[in-house]
């Protein structure tokens, strides 16, 4: 495990996950099967206003109708490229990631290299919590679903509204960490070529929350007898791998060595399936997003040369 995420784990103050059970699981789940056929979802109306300098912002209704009221309106911030326009960027949130600060951070030097970045809060965190929620402590299995459901469809339909955009740019779905399993997800169920990037993903969520880090904060009492074992065979069903190959060629996994956070074989098992080989940074979970922001911008300017 890369030193700092030893330290990371070490220091975190984890919040209590899914503390209120089980919670209802039929109608997300219902929807998984239908992430496995590809579609065309129509893009959103987006009425952007600028807050700074080339940045600017816009709130729209979610195409997830599974939400709760307070999850329902997203949030979404663009970050206007410098000169000519190469393509625009979508990126889903990451774990935790409450506004778009980390996001900026990783992104920000592809502005100046013609890459406009769409970034939006995923719904259960920071502008979009439920009710009772407190940090990134999503309270039942089904809002986690519905958390990871939404994820998705949004950023497929936001890669449409980015396709419709004038000028017409090739547009790119890219991630770190989560966000880079569901720009997976997203760029597997869309029957167009979107070029994707996942950065230090997980193939599947189980690695992380029943096996890896995160379970020392699931409230493992609250789901009751054998509850790892079931919450692992729900969270299989979301495996990247099971889903249909991208349609686009141009698909990267730049995966980190000494990850102590996700497993580096759930990073390769996406490589094997997208028939690609990983791009390996020799640092962990956390040293990649520190230090090597160079890989996936280096990634994503490949993926659209």
């Amino acid at each position: 495990m890369h030193w700092l995420d030893a330290l990371y784990l070490s220091l975190t103050r984890r919040q209590a996950l899914f503390s209120r059970g089980w919670g209802a699981l039929e109608e997300p789940l219902a929807q998984v099967e239908s992430l496995l056929v590809r579609s065309v979802p129509d893009p959103l109306r987006l009425d952007f206003l600028p807050t700074a300098a080339r940045t600017e912002e816009a709130f729209v209704r979610s195409p997830s109708a599974l939400l709760p009221e307070e999850c329902s309106t997203l949030h979404l911030t663009r970050l206007r490229a410098q000169g000519t326009l190469r393509a625009r960027l979508i990126v889903p949130p990451s774990w935790g990631d409450e506004g778009f600060r980390m996001r900026r951070w990783l992104t920000n030097g592809l502005r100046y290299r013609g890459v406009e970045v769409w970034l939006f809060e995923g719904a259960y965190f920071g502008s979009r919590r439920a009710r009772g929620q407190v940090g990134a402590g999503v309270t039942t299995v089904g809002d986690f679903f519905r958390m990871g459901l939404a994820n998705v469809l949004e950023a497929r339909s936001l890669v449409m509204s980015a396709l419709a955009q004038e000028p017409r740019a090739p547009v790119v779905l890219a991630g770190y960490s989560m966000a880079g399993q569901m720009a997976g997800h997203a760029a597997a169920s869309l029957d167009v070529e979107v070029p994707v990037v996942a950065m230090a993903p997980s193939n599947e969520a189980s690695v992380v929350f029943c096996d890896g880090p995160l379970s020392m904060g699931v409230d493992w009492s609250a789901l009751g007898d054998g509850g790892k074992e079931r919450l692992r065979a729900l969270l299989v069903r979301l495996c990247v791998s099971t889903q249909p190959v991208p349609r686009s060629n141009r698909r990267v996994v730049v995966a980190t060595r000494t990850d102590g956070i996700v497993p580096p074989r759930s990073m390769e098992a996406i490589a094997a399936h997208w028939n690609v080989t990983p791009r390996w940074v020799e640092s962990g979970h956390l040293g990649a997003y520190a230090f090597h922001r160079e890989a996936l911008h280096g990634a994503v300017l490949s993926a659209v040369s």
